[in-house]
């Protein structure tokens, strides 16, 4: 009976410890479980800004100024559009910098500033834009896929003749735009075509 006894016992101890190892298991697999999860989401998060910042980026298509009859101009145009496999980008994202020989200024998007060819009406360094072509996702405010588009902005003194000029459109997400050029050696038209030079 002393021997029956023990067995019980020894095996109530076998089965208090087959029970503590579930449980520990358990919990382990369940960290583990939330662990993953937790990663898992955040890779994606990472891998989907990783792709908003490589993959979106604008491609120019010209950069002009106008009124040059008199061998200065200030009023500048760029013409651009998204690059292929790019997300739209919202206007109010985008700071657009022109840096000259000893001035430069920063611009912000404004829907006040006038972009009709002849004149810009600076709204305190600010940036304007009219759509040459509206895609079928059009929305006003939003650079999407198929739209063309004109900015305009105003420099912050007279570009002369043979002068480098440097802008760049600065998203907040993806690659920036350069365009580092030099003014033409003379400049006698009304429109003055500064990249791809004429």
């Amino acid at each position: 009976m002393f021997f029956k006894l023990k067995k019980a016992e020894m095996g109530m101890g076998t089965l208090i410890i087959f029970i503590a190892m579930i449980l520990v298991a358990a919990i382990a697999a369940g960290v583990l479980i939330t662990t993953t999860g937790t990663l898992q989401n955040k890779a994606l998060s990472t891998g989907k800004a990783t792709n908003n910042e490589i993959g979106t980026s604008l491609v120019a298509v010209e950069l002009y100024a106008e009124n040059g009859n008199d061998q200065r101009v200030e009023e500048f145009f760029k013409v651009m559009k998204l690059s292929s496999g790019s997300e739209p980008i919202r206007f109010n994202d985008i700071l657009i910098t022109l840096n000259l020989n000893n001035d430069s200024a920063d611009y912000n998007y404004s829907g006040l500033v006038n972009c009709d060819d002849t004149t810009t009406t600076d709204a305190g360094g600010s940036y304007g834009v009219n759509y040459s072509i509206e895609g079928t996702n059009y929305k006003k405010g939003y650079l999407n896929k198929g739209d063309v588009v004109k900015i305009c902005f105003e420099s912050p003194r007279e570009v002369s003749e043979e002068e480098t000029i440097l802008t760049k459109v600065i998203p907040k997400v993806g690659t920036v735009l350069v365009i580092e050029a030099d003014m033409p050696d003379l400049m006698v038209d009304r429109r003055v075509y500064v990249y791809p030079s004429q």
